[in-house]
Parts: C-alpha cells; sequence; structure tokens
C-alpha cells in the first residue's frame, strides 16, 4: 500500500531545525530504502520552489526539489481528472486550502488512502486518513 507524502515532511526533513525534523528524515530514509512505499505529486515539487523562491532561497528549494524528484520518481502529475474533482472538494471542505485539496484529489484518483502530513486539518477529510510524522514508526514500519 503506498502513501502519500506531504510537502512539510519533505521541507522539515531538509529545513532548519524543527521538532519534526529527526521524525522525517527517517520517514525519507525508510522511503529511500523502500521499506515504505511511498509518493508525491508535482504539485508537492512546486511549493517547494514556491516557498524558496519566496524568501530568496531559491537555491535551497531547488536541491530540495531535485532531491524529492529523485526519491519519489516518478512524481505524480497533476491532470484534468484531479482539477474536475476540485469544485465539489472546495465546496465540502471550505477550511482547506486550495493546495492540501489538490492533494487530496491527487490522492483520491490515484486510489491511495494515506497521507504523511503534520496538518492536522486533513483530519476532517473523510476520503484520506493522516498519518503524523511523529506516528510512521508505529503506523508503517
Amino acid at each position: 500500500m503506498s502513501v502519500f507524502i506531504d510537502t512539510a515532511v519533505i521541507m522539515y526533513a531538509g529545513g532548519a531545525p524543527h521538532p519534526m525534523r529527526s521524525h522525517c528524515a527517517d520517514l525519507l530514509t525508510a522511503v529511500v530504502e523502500r521499506r515504505i512505499e511511498a509518493v508525491t505529486s508535482a504539485e508537492v515539487i512546486q511549493e517547494i520552489l514556491h516557498r524558496f523562491t519566496a524568501i530568496d532561497r531559491r537555491l535551497v528549494g531547488a536541491q530540495m526539489a531535485e532531491a524529492a524528484l529523485d526519491i519519489f520518481a516518478p512524481v505524480l502529475p497533476i491532470n484534468e481528472a484531479i482539477m474536475r474533482k476540485m469544485p465539489n472538494l472546495v465546496a465540502k471542505y471550505q477550511q482547506l486550502s486550495a493546495r492540501d485539496l489538490v492533494h487530496v484529489a491527487t490522492c483520491d484518483v490515484a486510489g491511495i488512502d494515506l497521507i504523511v502530513s503534520p496538518d492536522r486539518g486533513l483530519d476532517q477529510v473523510e476520503e484520506l486518513a493522516r498519518i503524523d510524522p511523529t506516528d510512521v514508526a508505529g503506523r508503517l514500519l
């Protein structure tokens, strides 16, 4: 069974010191070692680049995006089938951002029902179960 890896997991693993950093780094190590079957999407790569471009740390963002592309190759594309799900999701989950809902729609189209994310807002999504990065060892390994 494959799990979807949210943007924050990748950014915490490779970013500045943070309480989630070691959990996220351990998760990515498990993905690289194929102990966890995981995917991510083109939207996640875009979010990484968007964030690091916005804070004028382009090189860091480019390196993080490249590493994520290597780890998760091939990343899931964002296509019309995913976008067709968006209007209903936006209406249903009015508290969530469009970016979060792209992840939900991507998982739905790809047949994935688990997402690893620190974002508790995703707990309200009926179509998807969220696993906190701090719970990965107990739930996925």
